[in-house]
């Protein structure tokens, strides 16, 4: 494309860096460049965090929907090697519990947009660099989008066999957290990835369980800490050493 904006990042700084300010020299400096990396880096570590902190407040309330996912690790992985990327072909209850929690929690709830023309939604006249917010809380809790949808249910991206719905699939298509289009998240692919990496590394070695001394709520994502990047509150938990008898 004519357009550096429509070929992705490293063109769009690209761009930049050749743009000259009043005094002929690049307006664009370390600071900027410090500034992107951080959003970057930033953004990576709160989602992460969230994500994992929501994953094992659920798997300590939910030891059923544990159990079946330790089931299905042992079938495929065992206990003698660790997780592998290429096990997440063989583990789709594993991969439906990732994208399960992603929409459950939709901890990224606005993802941030432009008009890059002028335009019309519904018969009404959008102007050029109009901010658009798209609201994937309100897409991903929707009940006439999803069945139940504050209910935790990882059987919803399966399909009657226990395969993983694929990528075509109504239902997958409807899972938005990581953007649509060019302004999508880039680490995408990384994160679903590492993800899948941790959880079955985890539910191999461990058991997920509720403190000795108090029982956890019901993990709600209604009750997380607000902000543009949702937090699940602070909880307890313990670790138990699986006894795997080969």
């Amino acid at each position: 494309s004519e357009n550096p904006e429509d070929n992705g990042m490293y063109q769009s700084l690209k761009k930049v860096l050749e743009e000259k300010d009043e005094t002929d020299h690049c307006w664009f400096k370390d600071d900027n460049l410090w500034g992107i990396i951080i959003n970057i880096f930033g953004g990576a570590y709160l989602t992460t965090r969230g994500t994992i902190m929501s994953m094992l407040h659920i798997l300590a309330k939910r030891p059923d929907v544990q159990k079946s996912l330790q089931t299905e690790i042992d079938n495929v992985i065992g206990d003698v090697r660790e997780p592998e990327i290429r096990d997440r072909q063989q583990c789709p209850l594993v991969e439906a519990f990732v994208l399960e929690t992603l929409r459950y929690i939709s901890h990224t709830p606005l993802a941030m947009h432009s008009t890059r023309e002028a335009t019309s939604i519904a018969g009404y006249h959008v102007e050029k660099n109009t901010p658009v917010l798209a609201c994937f809380w309100s897409m991903h809790h929707s009940d006439t989008e999803w069945e139940d949808p504050f209910l935790f249910k990882p059987e919803r991206f399966l399909e009657q066999d226990g395969s993983l719905k694929p990528a075509s699939d109504p239902v997958r298509k409807r899972f938005l957290l990581f953007g649509t289009g060019r302004r999508s998240c880039p680490g995408e692919v990384f994160a679903k990835s590492r993800l899948f990496l941790l959880l079955s590394t985890l539910l191999q070695k461990f058991n997920v369980m509720e403190p000795e001394d108090h029982s956890l709520p019901e993990f709600d994502p209604r009750e997380m800490d607000s902000g543009l990047i949702m937090q699940p509150k602070p909880f307890k938990i313990r670790f138990e050493c699986r006894n795997i008898i080969k």
